[in-house]
């Protein structure tokens, strides 16, 4: 079978398939359709390069981010205990406040109190002495005040009534 086949061959043409004449614009439009499939190739390979850089630095951020956010944890548990410590001082600083607020008014009170009534008192034991003087001068015990004794009281009155208040501790005559 093989020397039929070498006698074929001799006459078979052996034909090869010959491109196609391009012109001018079909060719540079087959070198830019080349060109575009290598850079669409190239641009996908850069996206993917990229995407995996970009995915291992957020990778990276957040190993960083667990790490901060461990260390913080500590400060942010004693930093609320400490608003829970001063918000409990702060209620009892109030407390102690109004507590004090509360003597102060009653201690005011007793005082107020105090001094009308030490006041009544020594309105009383002024009229008395004046009673006893004017008893005196009437049954003539009482010796007579001489007249500078006499200028000098009704000055001092005069002043003490002129005055916008007097003070209630001293003695009336």
């Amino acid at each position: 079978m093989l020397l039929l086949q070498l006698a074929a061959a001799a006459d078979t043409l052996i034909v090869r398939q010959a491109s196609p004449i391009r012109t001018g614009v079909e060719q540079f439009l087959f070198a830019v359709s080349g060109l575009t499939s290598v850079l669409a190739l190239l641009l996908i390979a850069v996206t993917i390069v990229l995407l995996l850089s970009l995915r291992a630095k957020a990778e990276e951020t957040r190993v960083r981010l667990d790490a901060l956010l461990t260390e913080l944890r500590p400060l942010t548990r004693n930093a609320n205990s400490l608003v829970d410590e001063v918000t409990e001082v702060a209620q009892h600083v109030n407390e102690i406040v109004e507590r004090s607020r509360k003597t102060v008014e009653h201690a005011d009170e007793r005082v107020r109190r105090s001094v009308d009534v030490l006041m009544d008192r020594v309105d009383d034991v002024s009229t008395l002495i004046g009673g006893i003087k004017i008893g005196a001068r009437a049954l003539g015990l009482a010796k007579k005040r001489s007249k500078k004794e006499a200028t000098t009281k009704e000055a001092t009155k005069a002043t003490t009534n002129a005055s916008v208040e007097r003070p209630r501790l001293r003695r009336r005559d």
